[in-house]
């Protein structure tokens, strides 16, 4: 923490400060049996439970029903930067839980220059409840019944399996941003690309209006939300030529 306030301008130094005060607050609301590996565990199985019940049923497809997979991705990407934008960043009942726990929370731990958890209890703060998973996954499964019942069966599991698989993907990515970057993960080449992406949407002034794809920002692309040098370069500055807010 003393390096990261050492780096950064005297302005930004007492919100510093105040993100730490709230860290140890929230920290502190951590139950007391909370198991991060039991979380991830539990998140992350759901979408290798549903990918294994998906192949057994997954008979001989032909490369037009292979087609599924691409367009689930593209689909999921699109549902991922739809709903990050409007509800993990706008509270809106009767889904403001997702709100509360993203935009005062999980923002308030984890900052532009401070995104690396401390301790693996911090991953309350990262990771998606199961329950949360789950839901995606009974949600999708109407869509996929539908599919498999007017199209083919096929095309229907292999659905369900690549929405839930998206998920784990989406998971472990944004775990991977907010692992220490000197960590083996953290220093994958592919994962530092996507976390400086990630990062960015971290900064408070940019966090409404830019880079709200976690996986792969393709939709990011296509709505020209990926935030520009110009701008995060104009935004430093502003950071820099605050005044300090408290005594150094």
């Amino acid at each position: 923490m003393a390096a990261v306030m050492a780096e950064v301008g005297a302005g930004q130094r007492g919100i510093l400060r105040a993100r730490n005060a709230a860290r140890d607050r929230l920290q502190a609301s951590i139950p007391a049996n909370y198991n991060p590996w039991l979380h991830l565990a539990a998140t992350t199985g759901i979408g290798v439970a549903t990918l294994v019940v998906g192949l057994v049923m997954i008979h001989a497809p032909t490369w037009r029903e292979l087609l599924t997979i691409p367009l689930v991705f593209v689909f999921a990407n699109a549902f991922e930067w739809r709903a990050h934008k409007d509800l993990l960043h706008h509270r809106r009942p009767p889904l403001h839980e997702l709100y509360d726990r993203h935009t005062p929370e999980h923002h308030m731990v984890f900052g532009y220059d401070d995104m690396a958890i401390r301790e693996p209890r911090e991953l309350h703060r990262v990771l998606i409840p199961w329950i949360g998973v789950l839901g995606i996954v009974v949600a999708v499964a109407p869509l996929a019944w539908a599919l498999g019942h007017f199209w083919s069966p096929n095309r229907g599991w292999l659905f369900l399996v690549c929405s839930a698989v998206y998920m784990v993907g989406y998971e472990l990515s944004h775990t991977s941003y907010h692992l220490a970057p000197d960590s083996f993960v953290g220093r994958l080449a592919l994962v530092r690309f996507l976390r400086e992406h990630h990062r960015r949407h971290h900064h408070p002034r940019l966090m409404q209006r830019w880079n709200f794809n976690v996986t792969i920002p393709l939709f990011d692309w296509l709505h020209r939300s990926v935030v520009s040098e110009k701008v995060l370069a104009e935004t430093l500055a502003k950071d820099a030529a605050e005044p300090a807010t408290d005594a150094e």
